[in-house]
């Protein structure tokens, strides 16, 4: 629709499919002034790295943060691109600049031209909600609120210049109560479900908004790395310290980006206000980095450093925690708390290797952090190994129908191509299922590979003695005997974290070599508690292994295909099974199922599971082989087809066999898929039976699966017209002329190392 460039009237957005907001170039270029604020931020940081220090950055990203927040809910809501609106837009981005020329003079005891300027971006962002409310096309009550809310604020900030300090800080701390009370009210929360926000472009904002943060590690290291120039001791701790940053990006856009928020009235507004201490965290670890990547490799990292690393990097855990909270992944093998409980138990770690940095050197310090960091990265992609190119954070799965193919008749085809192609259930992705009904780490582990189990075990032992390591060196020199060592002169070393974590590996596997021993009440205390967690860490893995090592496996092998042919002048469809082991199965028992895709009189599609009578269904005894045989009769549901009409209708067949093994004193069982592009027409397998061997009953598992054409017995079925394309011939893909195939049966017709004999075995087992 065609508007006046100089002047139109706003307009409210109402989400919907196919009506999505994307971030508008105005937006892009908006945001470059808040990289300068940002930056400014920093410097202060960096120059202040303290603990007041760090709270004056606090208190300053705060409003920052909420002016951002502020524009971005606007223009989320309201559609507006006109000569009046970018006048008023650049107008506050020279305010944001002013203010963030002024962040200097709040660490020197001038906060005034702060507030001042700070005042004049909140009544731009007032004179915007009153033209949407005066002259907008809708939302003319959320407009409403939110100018006369946003005025308060900006009058007590405007006040604030006027008051001497430290009134003005309470004056602040009051405005921004207000600005945080204006969309959290009942009243603004009932106007904003009429009128609620496009969650996708609000995605995309602080998705963005986190790249800008992000981006502020890089800045200070490779400026420092220019300034300073590039030393191998530089080049160790930059290194590890922006994996640090790689980290923490991977956690927030694969984890939090592509979360969906759960239901509730409070969880969109705790999902954006956990992005202030997320941010606000996320910054200061950039200015923290580069302390991190100046500190001496081989001596101890200085304190206050150390503190506002691990400080923040603790608040940005504990952050994404909230997030994990009140999220959900789509697609995800393993309950959503255990996230939760990965974040908090790193976040404490992380602390606790700040409080002990005084024992160990900045490389390994920094070390340690980088590795719970890139943990929180490999626990992510074992929890979810799977991901949905089409996911993104909130918005309905309608949005992208058809979008990628540009045509939904052919976006159906291709999925029903993809569902037929994937028919395997150990192949299908779950999406959407709850969390709490998703496997927990008990299953996760029985299902998964004995590699899984042994780094997820690896890792917790670790990381458990690494936890008790940093609490014994928290208590005082003389807390634990022998951890002290004396040097050349007689004086006492330092305490090292590597004597520590030693001490705590003692004491977890109960080994206690004698050279170090608890002596006060904290470290015995400790021990004590230790003890408890290495007693049930120790049973739980022993159950685990034993549970994993002692579950039965079934030994059957499956031949890969299936014949149908003629047999005592009946069609018969026919595979085998081989006991590979050669173990004695008793009372074994086969179970054959075809799923086939039907539509029903109303046109319901659906697919359907139509059991498959077998001549004989059971083995009692199952040691060698067994030829499992379906007669195709009026009574199968495979009556009437063909190889064409079979490939469309036919999914897949489910064969299934369950029998007790004395070995184990347990039922064993197995399965196997055959999709029907295994089927071979009119052959007849390989015999792998040799009586007369010189050693005794030999059977040869490398023809298992060989078959052979034998044009004798094509059936001649009354469902089949036997056209030229429905002839098979073993090496080729796919079907070939019927002269092609007798050309073939004539040079041979059998597999590689397949035996002349033309005997197949159809015994169950050989006496």
């Amino acid at each position: 629709m065609m508007h006046n460039r100089w002047f139109h009237r706003p307009r409210l957005h109402s989400p919907a499919p196919g009506n999505t907001r994307r971030v508008e170039w105005l937006e892009l270029f908006y945001d470059l002034i808040y990289v300068a604020a940002i930056i400014q931020l920093g410097n202060g940081l960096s120059n202040n790295p303290g603990l007041t220090g760090t709270l004056i950055f606090a208190g300053l990203f705060v409003p920052v943060w909420s002016a951002w927040t502020s524009f971005t809910f606007l223009s989320n809501r309201f559609i507006v691109d006109d000569f009046v609106h970018r006048l008023m837009v650049f107008g506050q981005m020279f305010a944001i600049g002013a203010m963030a020329v002024n962040v200097g003079g709040v660490w020197q005891g001038e906060p005034d031209g702060f507030a001042l300027c700070y005042a004049i971006v909140r009544l731009f962002l007032v004179a915007m909600y009153t033209r949407m409310w005066r002259h907008g096309e809708g939302g003319a009550a959320l407009a409403r609120r939110n100018a006369i809310g946003f005025a308060v604020g900006a009058s007590l900030w405007t006040i604030s210049v006027f008051v001497p300090q430290p009134w003005s800080y309470l004056l602040w701390g009051a405005a921004l109560m207000v600005d945080f009370a204006v969309p959290l009210n009942r009243r603004s929360r009932q106007v904003s479900l009429r009128h609620p926000p496009d969650v996708l472009h609000m995605a995309e904002r602080y998705g963005l908004l986190t790249i800008i943060v992000l981006g502020e590690s890089f800045v200070k290291v490779l400026s420092q790395g220019a300034a300073d120039g590039w030393s191998a001791d530089f080049a160790l701790m930059g290194a590890l310290a922006l994996l640090i940053t790689f980290s923490l990006w991977w956690l927030y856009f694969d984890d939090v980006a592509g979360s969906r928020i759960r239901p509730g009235e409070l969880t969109p507004f705790v999902w954006v206000y956990s992005h202030l201490p997320l941010t606000l965290g996320v910054t200061a670890v950039g200015v923290a980095i580069k302390k991190a990547a100046l500190m001496d490799p081989m001596a101890p990292g200085y304190g206050k450093y150390r503190w506002l690393l691990c400080g923040t990097l603790a608040v940005v855990l504990l952050s994404v925690a909230v997030l994990d909270k009140i999220t959900e992944r789509r697609v995800s093998d393993v309950d959503d708390r255990h996230r939760i409980i990965a974040r908090v138990a790193s976040a404490v770690a992380v602390l606790l290797l700040a409080a002990v940095g005084d024992f160990m050197t900045a490389a390994l310090f920094v070390g340690l952090v980088t590795v719970i960091c890139v943990a929180q990265v490999i626990i992510d992609l074992l929890m979810a190994p799977m991901a949905d190119p089409h996911e993104a954070h909130h918005e309905s799965p309608l949005l992208f129908g058809g979008a990628f193919s540009g045509d939904e008749e052919a976006a159906e085809e291709n999925a029903q191509q993809g569902l037929r192609r994937v028919r395997d259930t150990s192949q299908f992705v779950r999406k959407g299922t709850p969390s709490e009904l998703r496997s927990d780490l008990y299953f996760h582990l029985m299902e998964g590979t004995w590699r899984r189990l042994f780094v997820i075990v690896l890792t917790a032992y670790i990381f458990i003695n690494l936890i008790f390591g940093a609490l014994y060196l928290l208590d005082d020199a003389d807390g634990i005997a022998g951890l002290v060592n004396l040097g050349p002169d007689g004086e006492p070393l330092p305490r090292r974290f590597a004597d520590a974590f030693f001490f705590s590996v003692q004491t977890l596997s109960t080994i206690g070599y004698g050279a170090m021993s608890p002596m006060s009440d904290y470290a015995n205390t400790l021990v004590t508690i230790q003890a408890v967690v290495g007693v049930a860490f120790t049973a739980l893995t022993t159950g685990l292994v034993f549970a994993k090592a002692a579950r039965p496996r079934a030994s059957a092998l499956f031949s890969r295909v299936l014949t149908i042919r003629q047999y005592d002048g009946k069609p018969t469809l026919i595979f085998r099974v081989g006991n590979a082991r050669g173990n004695e199965v008793v009372e074994a028992t086969m179970r054959l199922v075809a799923v086939t895709e039907e539509v029903s009189s109303d046109g319901t599609k659906m697919r359907r599971l139509r059991d498959l009578k077998l001549v004989r269904d059971n083995s009692p005894l199952f040691v060698l082989s067994w030829t499992v045989m379906h007669v195709i009769d009026e009574d199968s549901p495979l009556w009437g087809c063909d190889m064409e009409s079979l490939e469309k209708t036919l999914v897949t067949l489910s064969a299934s066999m369950i029998g007790f093994d004395p070995t184990y004193a347990q039922n064993v069982h197995a399965r196997h898929l055959f999709h029907p592009e295994d089927i071979r027409w009119g052959h007849r397998f390989v015999d792998v039976l040799d009586t007369e061997h010189a050693h005794g009953l030999l059977i040869d598992y490398g023809k298992f699966h060989d078959t052979r054409s034998d044009p004798d017995v094509w059936p001649d079925l009354p469902y089949l017209e036997k056209p030229a394309f429905s002839r098979f011939v073993p090496g080729q893909q796919g079907p070939v002329s019927e002269e092609d195939a007798d050309q073939h049966a004539d040079d041979g017709g059998a597999l590689d190392g397949a035996s002349d004999s033309g005997r197949e075995s159809v015994e169950d087992e050989e006496p």
